[in-house]
């Protein structure tokens, strides 16, 4: 009969690694009690879920608001009955678990999509997290006095934002930082909500001996020709205006000595063809038969002023568009000057609009012009001119840093009337290159805005003094990395100590943590230790302190549901525990501690699998085996026949 028990059960998995840093006595270990197991993202039963998790004696648990099946972000939320909420704060109670809430996959920026940004996307999103919040609250009942610290709440900094600048790396500069390139630069028009690339930067060879400027100074540029184009284009009508009504000028005065006393001249003809033509018709029939070239001058007359009119009216329409920009963005001292231009040249243009409309005023056509003509100049010399496309990084940072500050004070505000813990909102890093705002300098920036505009208006709202709103600005709002998400910047040229770098930069304002390796390609969620993520690396080091402190979640769905999801025969649990190289029991010294990484390491050799698991003895001790039963029954043991319960004795 075969053994099972020799069976060659394989060797070490391939991607199973010792973190090398981690072998000393004392190096830190990722203890079990640390590691988050989310719930899944595709159900709204979480109640389920997070029973579920439970039952494996999990000690944190990061409840999923994501959403990822589809019908919007708040649709997953909205379709969890309230009560639920309650009962998972119950059954955290019980069991003594921590929660994390991951919410819902918001752009935060109200940007994103094929629509333009506009202002009440972004309330619409803001109004979204604050109603996530009020839900994820719900499972903390705890007072403030027990639980100061609350719940960790994550959103992504951007979700569905273009890129706001593609970085490759193409060197590696003095001081070790990379040398990078930008290889695209989005923009976007405030006024109009539009999205975009800048055009494509070119080699400057006139001014600057070949050299491509810098995107930020090639939008400066960029804006510059913006601003001046329509300048230039009223210009040119206001010119040709002005070339209509000298020829206006020469003629009237041909046109009027030749009327006798008391004739209404070339100017009242011209009015009297606009408001009554029959009349007009007549009057010029009658030139006609006394002198036909004065019928001629008038007619030439007209279509000179109605020239000029139209080319007036268009370059006026250009040019109100222009200041009204100006006055938007000016200096102090610009701002000034236009409020001085506009003082001398409003009863100007207020005579001609009131001419138009038939409230009396004046057909002051050279004096409008002449008006128009100043106007531009003074904005030609403005010294910060409108920008018509912002970067789109700033812009990001600004909206999405107003949503957020505005989350944090709900939630603290939210908190304090049901006596909880406010918790923190945490901002995470979505994937490389596939949203927004992904890199450590981005998130840092945004961070730091939110925590800004957080004490601002808290102070402005009295609801604490600036000292205090400054303090709890950097409790409430911190960060989320994912070692995952940012490790794809390896697929632009990057390496090992570029992602370290994007590490420390963000550490003094991590809050939580999100952990899947991969290859540097794709956001692929494998389990710790099969790909090049540096967790080591980041647990270990100097400045890692944050990222040691905080609960770590593992994120590794993709990489279970691609390998044969519930058919697999070992989850993700075991080898992301493995690549953490996390102790088995929590007790004993380093030195003689047993890790996962080494029991599930722990294979015999090839001829001897798992060595006998149970000895040969035990069968025919106990019973456990056919070979101690009599040969009447299928055994081995000699017997007369006799039954079993006939009392006879077996020989």
């Amino acid at each position: 009969m075969a053994s099972y028990e020799n069976f060659y059960t394989g060797s070490a998995y391939p991607f199973e690694k010792p973190y090398g840093g981690f072998t000393g006595p004392n190096a830190y270990h990722t203890s079990v009690k640390d590691v988050s197991y989310p719930t899944d993202p595709l159900t709204a039963n979480q109640l389920k879920k997070v029973s579920d998790k439970l039952s494996t004696g999990t000690r944190n648990i990061e409840v999923s608001g994501l959403g990822l099946m589809g019908g919007g972000p708040m649709k997953h939320l909205a379709s969890i009955p309230r009560q639920h909420w309650k009962e998972i704060d119950r059954l955290r109670k019980l069991t003594g678990v921590d929660l994390t809430f991951h919410g819902p996959l918001v752009e935060a920026t109200g940007a994103g999509g094929r629509e333009n940004w506009t202002e009440d996307k972004r309330k619409e999103a803001e109004t979204q997290m604050k109603a996530s919040v009020e839900l994820a609250q719900q499972m903390n009942s705890d007072s403030s006095e027990k639980n100061p610290k609350g719940m960790v709440m994550t959103f992504h900094s951007s979700n569905g934002l273009p890129e706001v600048k593609r970085r490759i790396k193409v060197g590696t500069n003095p001081d070790g930082s990379p040398k990078e390139e930008i290889v695209s630069f989005a923009v976007v028009n405030e006024r109009t909500g539009e999205i975009g690339p800048l055009p494509k930067m070119k080699k400057e060879f006139l001014e600057k001996e070949g050299i491509v400027p810098s995107p930020e100074n090639w939008l400066d540029e960029y804006n510059r020709q913006i601003w001046h184009s329509p300048l230039q284009n009223i210009a040119i009508g206001t010119s040709r205006a002005q070339d209509a009504l000298k020829s206006t000028i020469s003629l009237s005065g041909e046109i009027d000595k030749n009327f006798s006393e008391g004739s209404k001249g070339a100017f009242k003809l011209y009015e009297l063809s606009t408001k009554d033509p029959q009349q007009y018709s007549q009057v010029i029939k009658e030139f006609e038969k006394t002198d036909p070239k004065i019928s001629a001058w008038q007619e030439q007359f007209n279509s000179n002023i109605s020239f000029a009119r139209a080319n007036i009216d268009n370059s006026y329409i250009e040019f109100k568009e222009s200041f009204n920009r100006a006055m938007e963005t000016a200096t102090e001292n610009d701002k000034n000057k236009l409020e001085s231009y506009k003082k001398e040249a409003l009863p100007v243009f207020l005579k001609y609009k009131n001419y138009k409309e038939g409230n009396g005023g004046e057909l002051n056509l050279e004096d409008f012009n002449k008006q128009i003509i100043k106007g531009i100049n003074i904005l030609e010399s403005l010294k910060k001119v409108p920008e018509t496309y912002k970067s789109l990084e700033k812009f990001a940072i600004d909206k999405a840093s107003e949503t957020f500050s505005n989350v944090a004070l709900h939630a603290f505000t939210n908190a304090k009337k049901q006596g909880v813990a406010p918790g923190i909102i945490s901002i995470e890093n979505p994937p490389a290159g596939m949203s927004g705002l992904t890199r450590a300098d981005e998130i840092k920036d945004l961070i730091e805005a939110s925590r800004r505009k957080f004490a601002d208006k808290a102070v402005e709202q009295g609801i604490m003094s600036r000292k205090d709103a400054e303090e709890k600005s950097k409790q409430i709002i911190g960060a989320t990395w994912d070692v995952g998400h940012i490790n794809s910047i390896r697929k632009w040229g990057y390496g090992k100590k570029d992602v370290l770098r994007e590490a420390k930069t963000i550490a003094p304002y991590v809050k939580h943590m999100h952990l899947a390796d991969n290859l540097g390609f794709e956001d692929a969620e494998l389990p710790i230790g099969m790909g090049n993520v540096p967790v080591d690396e980041i647990l270990t080091a100097e400045w890692g302190e944050n990222f040691r402190k905080a609960k770590k979640a593992i994120e590794t769905g993709d990489w279970f549901s691609r390998q044969g999801g519930m058919g697999m025969t070992q989850t993700a649990v075991r080898e992301s525990l493995s690549g953490l190289s996390a102790p088995v029991y929590s007790m004993g010294q380093a030195q003689h501690a047993t890790y996962w990484n080494q029991a599930v390491n722990s294979y015999g050799s090839y001829a001897g699998g798992l060595g006998p698991i149970n000895p040969e003895v035990h069968h025919s001790i106990y019973g456990g085996g056919f070979g101690g039963l009599p040969a009447y029954q299928g055994g081995e043991m000699p017997g007369k026949g006799s039954s079993s319960f006939s009392g006879t004795p077996m020989e």
